[in-house]
């Protein structure tokens, strides 16, 4: 079910990017040969005017087919006979189509659901920290204080600071932060956790609260359900040592090596105890700030209030895309970290069997999906061959040289760029299989 979902959400967004194309090809006089729904045979389809309405076989994307689109034409309404601005409002209509959809979706779940903040809940002073002298008067960051920016760059989401702490690679960094309405700096040192680590497979109800020993719950195939440790169990000890936090119990941990230890847990004011052996973690490198994030309610805010979140929230996550693109290019995410069609069926998948109630995972879906609007939308402004943005950067071009580009010249560049688009999907979707087996 999750999978059939996942196809229908990907689905989904290729029909709003290829809506954007038809309809602004339909409002500037373009002549529209086919809308087509889904890929692949046709199964059935009608005639309306000039335009061929289709449903396909294979329940995946879509397409629009206009005239003079892909060879010289002669008629009057023809794609290729049409002014420069129009031919980009048209090319340019469907990954921006994309991103209004992806604001639309999170301000649909912003207004219903609530948001993060950047006010701290909590905050665990695990970490190495120097302040300067208005900070050290101020004290160190507390519970009630809202970050306003990261390393000398404005946030108003969660989001930004973990995209500026993976940017630095868990650097320290500056903070500034406002407190009664005083605004301070400090400098902190996140954490970096390996690529590799042990659990014992609870997951606390904090992050970072008095709660992080608390289990929400206990994944049935690690070695803490085994040892008989229940949701709402609390962990006291590991061969008698009391971790105070999670990064001191990954660390306890690690100092044994993945070698049996005994847990104590409490349970209704009684103590019990078992062996269990550590699951080893193969992941990628996490930077840690311990910081738990306030939650604003949708009782809280009032439409400008949900509406500008929704908008930070978009702009979040557009920084995001861009600084994974940048990322790939500069090595700091490595090609087999990238995914695929089936790494994001997988994670949408999972988005969506995660929460044990239907509003949940359908939020979860909606910000998933949201994420990958504004993601398709952006990659299809890339000026690469085959994308839109190719097509964008040849009518410049065009307009420069004020002559047109021979559309065989323009189909060739095209077929190139897909070729090299399918190589990395090739790639991506190797990357996609390794990653379920590992599972």
């Amino acid at each position: 079910m999750s999978i059939f979902v996942a196809i229908l959400a990907l689905s989904f967004l290729i029909v709003v990017h290829e809506l954007g194309h038809f309809t602004a090809a339909k409002l500037l006089g373009v002549k529209v040969l086919e809308f087509s729904l889904f890929m692949g045979p046709r199964l059935a389809s009608v005639q309306s005017g000039d335009t061929r309405y289709s449903l396909k076989l294979i329940p995946i994307g879509g397409s629009v087919r206009m005239e003079g689109e892909e060879e010289a034409s002669d008629d009057s309404r023809a794609f290729n006979k049409k002014p420069k601005w129009a031919r980009a409002v048209i090319l340019a209509a469907g990954p921006l189509m994309n991103l209004v959809t992806a604001f639309i979706l999170l301000l649909v779940v912003n207004m219903s659901d609530g948001y993060m903040t950047t006010e701290l809940v909590a905050y665990q002073d695990i970490f190495a920290s120097a302040a300067t002298a208005d900070a050290a008067e101020a004290g160190a960051l507390q519970a009630g204080d809202v970050i306003l920016a990261y390393n000398g760059k404005s946030v108003h989401t969660p989001v930004e600071i973990s995209i500026y702490l993976q940017d630095t690679k868990g650097a320290a960094a500056r903070v500034r932060y406002m407190r009664d309405g005083a605004i301070a700096e400090t400098e902190i040192r996140p954490e970096t956790i390996p690529a590799q680590y042990y659990v014992l497979g609870f997951a606390g109800s904090d992050s970072y609260g008095e709660d992080w020993n608390l289990a929400a719950q206990v994944d049935p195939e690690r070695s803490a359900y085994a040892a008989g440790m229940r949701a709402g169990d609390r962990l006291i000890e590991v061969n008698g040592r009391a971790p105070a936090s999670r990064e001191e119990l990954r660390g306890i941990l690690w100092d044994y090596g993945g070698e049996p230890v005994t847990i104590t847990w409490e349970r209704g004011g009684e103590r019990f105890s078992g062996q269990a052996a550590p699951s080893l973690v193969e992941g990628e490198t996490q930077y840690l700030l311990g910081i738990e994030y306030g939650f604003r309610p949708v009782a809280a805010p009032g439409p400008l209030d949900g509406c500008a979140y929704a908008y930070h929230n978009a702009v979040a996550y557009t920084k995001m895309v861009l600084y994974s693109l940048k990322w790939m290019v500069t090595g700091n995410v490595a090609l087999s970290q990238v995914s695929g069609p089936v790494g994001i069926v997988t994670a949408i998948g999972e988005a969506v069997d995660a929460p044990n109630n239907f509003r949940a995972a359908l939020f979860n879906l909606m910000n998933l999906v949201a994420l990958i609007g504004i993601n398709l939308g952006l990659f299809n402004l890339i000026p690469f061959p085959a994308l839109d943005g190719s097509k964008l950067l040849l009518l410049a071009v065009e307009a420069v040289r004020r002559k047109a580009i021979k559309p065989e010249r323009e189909m060739a560049i095209s077929m190139f760029g897909l070729a090299v688009l399918m190589l990395v999907m090739v790639l991506t979707l190797f990357n996609d299989i390794g990653r379920l087996v590992a599972k």
